[in-house]
């Protein structure tokens, strides 16, 4: 916990430099989501396992600046089931200017799970916030990635047999990606698409074993619809491929309501 408190720590305390930093816009929600698996319940950790579906609870908040942007969320998951099975993940986000539109990228994702594993990855490379126009914006990134995670020393292999791997914390090479925004209506009503995407790649030998590849994405697709001025609701489709212990291809669908702040 420590080390999740000190990281996201440093990059807060990075965000916050500007002391006269001009405020361009800022956002806050909590939500509920329901998640299904769909691909995603098939070759989990090497073997068939059914993974349940779930509930989510969760808060996130984002701004901009004249100096970049920071968003973060947390999100307290499975919450319809035994303590011991839920798991909690928070993630922060900044981009600092630098030269123009070219930024310095942070990012912390952190993930506490009481039946699997605890792992927390760390990125730090650039960005840019020079794609956008009105009512769009399209955020890449690339940046070194470095990786902590407990784990048991062995997995399970296609054939169902418990294997051995040493711990793959440490550099786990490079990551890039992106955010992107598209606001639109439909018959007057307020409408929005959001995308993030991200792609691990050189990946360190050992967690390469335990995702299946070298790479891997990390991915959702999201429609947002308004309801009223406080009350949204959302369907995300969930992607990835050689993530979350899937070897391969797998997604998910996860319905939100949510509440403005």
């Amino acid at each position: 916990m420590r080390k999740s408190v000190v990281a996201l720590s440093v990059l807060a305390a990075a965000a916050a430099v500007p002391a006269q930093a001009e405020y361009h816009y800022g956002f806050a929600n909590v939500y509920a989501d329901y998640l299904k698996w769909t691909n995603g319940d098939d070759k989990f950790g090497g073997v068939e396992n059914t993974r349940d579906e779930h509930v989510t609870i969760g808060a996130e908040a984002g701004a901009g600046f004249d100096w970049g942007q920071v968003y973060g969320f947390y999100e307290y998951e499975k919450l319809d089931q035994a303590s011991d099975s839920r798991s909690q993940a928070a993630k922060f986000t900044a981009h600092y200017k630098i030269v123009d539109e070219v930024t310095l990228y942070g990012q912390v994702y952190d993930l506490k799970d009481n039946k699997f594993t605890n792992e927390q990855n760390r990125v730090l490379g650039f960005g840019y916030l020079g794609l956008n126009g009105e009512g769009w914006s399209f955020n890449p990134f690339i940046g070194v990635h470095d990786l902590s995670i407990d784990n048991t020393g062995e997995k399970y292999n296609a054939e169902g047999n418990l294997e051995s791997y040493t711990n793959a914390s440490g550099f786990n090479g490079y990551m890039a990606g992106w955010t992107a925004i598209y606001n639109f209506e439909i018959a007057g009503q307020p409408m929005m698409v959001t995308n993030w995407h991200e792609i691990e790649f050189d990946r360190n030998d050992d967690y390469a074993a335990l995702q299946y590849g070298k790479i891997g994405h990390n991915g959702g697709v999201s429609l947002w619809y308004d309801i009223t001025e406080s009350v949204y609701t959302g369907l995300t489709y969930r992607y990835f491929y050689n993530k979350l212990s899937v070897d391969g291809y797998g997604d998910a669908v996860i319905f939100r309501i949510g509440m403005h702040l």
